[in-house]
């Protein structure tokens, strides 16, 4: 369970006193809950369903090793030592996982189908090990609390219709002026680690009873000054935030970590990475709203398109999974996700076929090199010609467009011949495993859940949405999918948006 401190804000101007509590917060210290978990963990180790166990960090009399072993028994409780490498690149103090003289290994993040777990390994004998200990990993406290609250700006009913000719087509009825804030709040990383991050915040002004709550997933950036909280018109956050804000919804937008005041690479497609923003952010929000006596009337909805959708069906399940106590979800609207990572994604990575964005790919391999800490070197995960120079492009200076025009268009070329091999020939590799870890789809859904997804979908292929689809039909969740007709993957985005809000429309309670 999380403890959150809740002290006194208000979505008004800031005022002297509201700046008192506001340093109060930025002098809060925070801890791990979990004694158990000593910062810093350099990466998290993978079983993979195939109980291959990865662990890229594991320090034994001062020499980091690179280990993977496979289970003896096929029940996850025994497993064979098969490969130990030195790692060149790694300071002593700073691995995942420590082996003492005994070699009883403590490994304080696993990551086993979408959860994390801290688990222990005893020596048996030979190169055979037991797993003595295993529990889910705590989180951090303190999440979810809010740090800062900035006014960005107001527009009136008036300025809102004009901006968007939209709502008059679309029908909607604009009611309130629309206040929008910069919200930074406390969330963790990847690795549990306690962090800061902000997004933003779009407030009806004058509402006469409770107004419902929207959290509202991005799709894709990779430039800093397109986060939310910054641009808002580059992801299309703002149709939510203003359109959706005068018609009497509370609307949240995280900027996602990596971005706004949350500085490195963006954990781009790792699940509960984008989860945990996500629902702290609406802690922080309805804390806030809370205090300053804005009324909400305890409905809460979530919607997102393309990594949105992803963010969305990642945030659903983790709620449901371990927040029900917490939240209770309304409707649940994830539209042209890539839910399937590990199949369908991967199939596309893999084809001869020109990748319709091949930035998708290096920004995963990326991320995912970050978190779990597959090789030092980037030639052995992207082609040798470019592997000196991804990182570059992933800067937070360049737009998507920029980064696919220096990439090669077909995974042949850009990834490394190691890489591709290891994965067309059905061998071992982490990042199989890793993206299997972060498929959104493995679990059932309780709360009311529509797919939206347009059946030529170009860049984030239909058959991920059928593919979670079969598996929910079969976990028995009552969750439909709505196929659009409208286009590729950028034609889809409104159409999509309009569809979702009329199903929420239909469940409601507006002010």
């Amino acid at each position: 369970m999380y403890r959150i401190i809740r002290l006194s804000f208000t979505f008004r101007i800031p005022r002297p006193r509201w700046l008192q509590s506001c340093l109060f917060y930025l002098l809060t210290v925070w801890v791990l809950a979990a004694a158990h978990i000593s910062p810093p963990v350099h990466a998290v180790a993978l079983l993979s369903d195939e109980l291959e166990l990865y662990l890229p960090w594991t320090e034994y009399r001062g020499q980091t090793y690179s280990v993977l072993m496979g289970a003896a028994t096929g029940d996850a409780q025994e497993f064979r030592l098969d490969t130990a490498i030195a790692r060149k690149n790694a300071a002593p103090g700073t691995a995942l996982a420590k082996a003492g003289e005994d070699l009883t290994i403590v490994m304080p993040l696993v990551g086993y189908r979408g959860e994390l777990y801290h688990a222990t390994l005893t020596y048996d004998s030979g190169n055979m090990f037991q797993i003595a200990h295993a529990e889910p990993v705590s989180a951090t406290e303190g999440r979810g609390t809010p740090l800062s609250v900035t006014l960005i700006e107001t527009r009136t009913v008036n300025q809102i219709a004009e901006k968007y000719p939209i709502a008059a087509i679309a029908g909607f009825e604009l009611r309130f002026d629309v206040a929008v804030y910069r919200v930074g709040y406390r969330t963790q990383d990847a690795l549990g680690n306690p962090v800061s991050a902000s997004g933003v915040a779009a407030v009806p002004a004058g509402i006469p009873t409770g107004a419902p709550l929207l959290s509202f997933q991005h799709g894709t950036i990779t430039r800093n000054d397109h986060a939310p909280s910054i641009n808002p018109e580059e992801t299309g956050v703002d149709l939510a935030l203003y359109l959706m804000g005068a018609r009497g919804y509370l609307v949240t937008a995280p900027d996602y970590l990596g971005f706004g005041e949350n500085a490195g690479l963006h954990p781009f497609m790792h699940a509960k990475s984008l989860a945990w923003p996500v629902i702290d952010l609406i802690r922080a929000v309805r804390s806030l709203a809370a205090n300053s006596g804005f009324p909400l009337n305890g409905q809460l909805f979530l919607a997102g398109y393309s990594e949105g959708g992803y963010a969305t069906m990642a945030a659903q399940r983790e709620i449901e999974t371990h927040h029900a106590d917490e939240f209770m979800i309304t409707a649940s609207a994830p539209m042209a996700g890539a839910y399937d990572l590990s199949g369908t994604m991967l199939q596309q990575a893999l084809s001869d076929d020109p990748l319709p964005r091949p930035m998708y790919f290096s920004y995963i391999l990326l991320a995912y090199n970050q978190i779990y800490g597959f090789d030092d070197n980037l030639a052995n995960l992207f082609n040798e010609n470019i592997a000196a120079t991804v990182p570059e492009l992933f800067d937070g200076s360049n737009d998507g467009d920029t980064i696919d025009a220096a990439l090669p268009a077909t995974g042949n070329d850009l990834f490394s011949p190691v890489l591709l091999a290891a994965l067309e020939n059905g061998g071992y590799h982490p990042l199989r495993a890793a993206l299997a870890h972060n498929d959104v789809y493995r679990w059932t859904p309780t709360s009311p859940t529509r797919l939206y997804h347009c059946l030529d979908d170009d860049r984030v292929p239909y058959e991920n949405s059928t593919v979670a689809m079969d598996y929910f039909t079969a976990a028995g969740a009552d969750v439909r999918l709505e196929t659009l007709f409208s286009g590729g993957h950028s034609d889809c985005a409104i159409p999509a948006l309009l569809s979702g809000n009329a199903w929420f429309d239909s469940l409601v309670v507006l002010p």
